[in-house]
Formats: C-alpha cells, structure tokens, sequence
C-alpha cells in the first residue's frame, strides 16, 4: 500500500474506528454534547482529518491546545466553535478575535487583559472560566471557604467586563482513571457546590463541562453539558482500572514497515551500536526504517517485539535515531519487502500502545502522540474501500 512513498515506514489511521468510536461514545453520553479533544494534532492522528469525521459525526465543537492549533483548523475551513485550553499570549488575542476562538481564564488580571484588548474594537471573546477543583493545574481553587469567596467574587467582576463573555465552567480529574474513586467523588462535590454559588449569585453558565475521557466511562453523574473525550476516541483506554465493558473502541492508529534489508549472519554476530545484542546461532536479521526521531523509543531496546507475517519477533540491538533490526530466523520463507506490524494488529496477534508504554513505564498517550510527529500517515476508510497518503 506504502511503496509509493519516499519512506518505509508509516502511520496508519483507520478513519472507520474513529467513526466507531464516536458512535459508541455518543451512545453513553445521551443528551450531553461532545468537545472534541484533537491538540497536539489530535493526539498524533491528524486534526484536520479526525475532526471532519466529528464533524460528519455531529460534533459542532472541538478543543485544542493553543492558537497555532485552532488556525489548522480555521485554515481547513472548520466554522464550528474551537476552544483553547492552553495559554493565549496577549499577543494572539486579535488573532482569537478575527477567528472567532473561545478561551479559557483562571483569573481576574488575565480576564481583564483580554476584555480591554477586545473592547477597543467592541467585540466580545467567548471565555470559559477554569476552575481548579484538585488537579492543580489552571484556575481557581476553590477548597477552602476563603478560596470560594475569593474566586467567586472575581468571576461576579469578570461578568461585568464588556470584552468578554462566560460561556461555561470547567475544570479537569486527576484521578478519575483509577479504581479508588474518592479523589473523583471530591472533586465533583467542589465542583458541584462551586456551580450552585455562582448560580445563587445570578451568574450565568450554559455549559458546565468536566467529564474526561474515563469519567465519561465510569461516572455518567459527571457529565453535565458538555463531555470532553481524547483517548477513548483513537480507540485506546485511559486506563486498565476503568471499566472497559462500557465502550467498545476500536484502536485507530497503527505503526507498519517495510523490510529494507535482510541478511544472515553466523554465530557471535554484533548487532547495534555498543553491541549490546550478540546473535548465539546463525539468524536472519532484518533492517527497518524506523527509530527513536520517529517515536519508537530507544528506552525499547531489548524490550521491544515486532509482528512480521503474523510472528512476533525481538528487536535486536539498541534502537538506532532512523533505524532498528529485528531477529526474524523463525520467520518462514521472510523476505525483503515484507510488511512489519511495529503496532497494531497482524494476523492473530497485536501490539497495542499500552504493550509499548508498559515496556518503558509511560502512557498510551505518550505513545501515540509520539509516533504522529514524524511519520508520514495512511487514511484508510473501511467503510469506503479507500485510503490517503498525507
């Protein structure tokens, strides 16, 4: 499918898991609305290619991390509300204007910054204002009785500034991927409580949005207006304590070469710089084009196996920057060309992320997010028979 490229080694996206995993997670979430989360270009899947299947999925809002990532999709001609959770440079703010882009505030100095810039051209910025409920992150803490009053006697004065508009109220779990859920049940009541202050004070919210990806899953209570799912959309698990019976998810992304070069070696061989790997029998090893600038950490070595032609096999050798080899003696009639599964699924066995991330003590997010950097990617579309080189 690859050979046309001018690299071996790509990133496939099946654009019909995501869809399936949008369908599911709309199926749990009933009435609430989806933001879909696609920063750092949607966790190393595209943004611009997985926000039009949200898009086709009736998703009308989506949510980056910075100013650069909301243009991407303005540029591609998303019209749809974008939310930046990130820091806006002051700088940006005209640029949050002309493209219509909704921010998040923490704080009264920042909000009034902002409404002063936006004032002196009469417009108005949608803000959602960030509330810290124990992440300990971005926005207003609000645990102790004096932090309450402080923070709800700033958001009453950033209501009344005329260069901004409070759309909403949001704030973020720490811990809502774990079993133990009492860190969660607390920040939910700070949360709840929080809300019905301001709304005692007549201020108003329309949306109310805290529930992350394994809080849509395990805490239907939490998801209010607006739920904001990641991970559970490229078809991985936040984590192994959720509960996974609730959403079945496709994985979306997968990592597949090419052999480029294929040689027997005798006994006693060395493979890889500092010759950390020394064959003990006549092997097959195999180069493929992809290393540690591609994502595939050099943590990975002597830990690492690859699928070729449906066998599992060691990568041999420390990780090389562009490269790694791989032992495959066991492999029958293996050849030169052949396609390997770096992750992903190939006959009866897979590699999922979380293989990966477990071997090096990391996430699954990690884990995709660093495959999309550098490595061109494949759309295929079940449904449609077809696929795109990008």
């Amino acid at each position: 499918m690859y050979k046309e490229s001018m690299r071996q080694t790509w990133v496939e996206i099946d654009l019909s898991a995501l869809d399936h995993n949008i369908k599911a997670i709309k199926e749990a979430i009933g009435s609430a609305e989806i933001i879909g989360i696609v920063k750092a270009d949607a966790y190393g899947h595209g943004s611009v290619r997985c926000a039009k299947v949200l898009r086709s999925n009736g998703v009308s809002r989506f949510a980056v991390a910075t100013v650069e990532e909301a243009l991407t999709l303005r540029e591609a001609g998303f019209n749809e509300t974008i939310i930046i959770l990130g820091f806006v440079p002051q700088e940006c703010v005209d640029i949050v204007i002309e493209q219509r882009l909704t921010i998040v505030v923490g704080g009264l100095e920042r909000a009034g910054a902002i409404a002063n810039i936006a004032g002196e051209t009469n417009d108005v910025i949608d803000c959602l204002v960030a509330i810290d409920s124990g992440m300990g992150r971005i926005g207003y803490r609000i645990e102790t009785p004096f932090e309450k009053e402080l923070a709800k006697t700033e958001i009453e004065e950033m209501d009344e500034l005329d260069g901004i508009r409070i759309i909403g109220m949001i704030s973020h779990f720490s811990t809502s991927d774990e079993a133990d859920s009492s860190y969660t049940d607390k920040q939910l009541s700070l949360f709840n409580d929080f809300y019905e202050e301001l709304a005692g004070c007549g201020i108003s919210l329309p949306m109310l949005s805290i529930a992350n990806s394994a809080a849509i899953m395990d805490y239907p209570r939490t998801h209010f207006d607006a739920v904001r799912p990641g991970i559970i959309m490229y078809g991985c698990y936040p984590s192994d304590e959720v509960d996974k019976s609730r959403l079945d998810l496709e994985p979306v992304m997968s990592v597949k070469a090419y052999i480029v070069h294929l040689k027997t070696v005798p006994a006693g061989t060395a493979i890889s710089y500092g010759r950390r790997f020394i064959t003990e029998r006549e092997s097959k090893i195999a180069t493929i084009s992809i290393g540690y600038a591609d994502g595939y950490a050099r943590t990975l070595t002597g830990k690492a196996e690859v699928l070729v032609n449906g066998h599992r096999v060691p990568v041999v050798g420390s990780i090389c920057m562009d490269q790694c080899m791989i032992d495959v003696t066991d492999v029958p009639e293996v050849r030169a060309g052949d396609e390997v599964v770096i992750m992903g699924r190939s006959g009866d066995d897979e590699i999922p992320a979380e293989e990966l991330a477990d071997k090096i003590g990391t996430i699954n997010y990690e884990i995709l997010c660093d495959f999309g950097m550098r490595l061109h990617k494949i759309y295929i579309d079940r449904d449609k028979g077809s696929y795109d080189l990008v």
